[in-house]
């Protein structure tokens, strides 16, 4: 591509593809002020991503990740719902199940046994081994639903149920714990509904 055809496709192309889908969402939010709640959710979701920062799903203010609670607010408007919860620090931690299983023993008849398998998780609540009756594998199925390293607490529970032994570390020996982390969503009733996501108050990319 030469110097000149650059430059046209950086000043000219690019802004242009920037800012006609907002001057057509104005306008017709201004012929129609039923858009500004029943069609806006679905005309900023198509357009495109050409720039780091997002709209706000009630108007077409800017927002971008790392704002604060306040800040979008004040952007925004206020949420037509507001959630907000704590997750403390995991805890390194083994879960043991016994699955049943079913074993030939050489006759006619079969016996009911278990197969123990371990579960570890490290102090961020990921599974960093899985061991099934002595073995070490990456993945499984004993469960039924695939587990694998790097699953969450919650992804292993869904599959496997509540373990039947978890051992914990002795939080006298863990070192210091990290503060809990507090997450908010704020929820806009447009059509479709958006969710924005807040880890310590601060908008992250969800």
């Amino acid at each position: 591509m030469t110097k000149t055809k650059q430059r046209f496709t950086r000043y000219l192309i690019l802004p242009f593809l920037q800012q006609w889908p907002i001057a057509l969402a104005k306008r017709l939010v201004k012929k129609n002020p039923c858009l500004n709640k029943c069609l806006l959710g679905t005309l900023l979701a198509l357009l495109p991503a050409l720039s780091d920062a997002t709209f706000c799903p009630t108007n077409f203010s800017q927002i971008q990740v790392g704002d604060s609670t306040d800040q979008v607010q004040k952007q925004c408007g206020k949420p037509d719902k507001q959630e907000t919860i704590e997750e403390t620090a995991s805890t390194p931690q083994e879960w043991n199940y016994y699955i049943p299983q079913t074993v030939s023993i050489g006759t006619p008849t079969e016996q009911q046994g278990t197969l123990k398998t371990t579960v570890a998780f490290n102090s961020e609540g990921k599974v960093i081994n899985i061991n099934v009756n002595g073995i070490g594998i990456g993945a499984s199925t004993i469960c039924g639903p695939t587990i694998q390293l790097g699953d969450t607490e919650k992804a292993v529970k869904a599959a496997c149920g509540t373990a039947s032994f978890i051992a914990k570390q002795d939080p006298a020996t863990a070192g210091p714990s990290a503060p809990p982390t507090t997450l908010t969503t704020f929820t806009y009733g447009t059509n479709p509904p958006v969710i924005l996501q807040f880890k310590n108050g601060k908008l992250i990319d969800s």
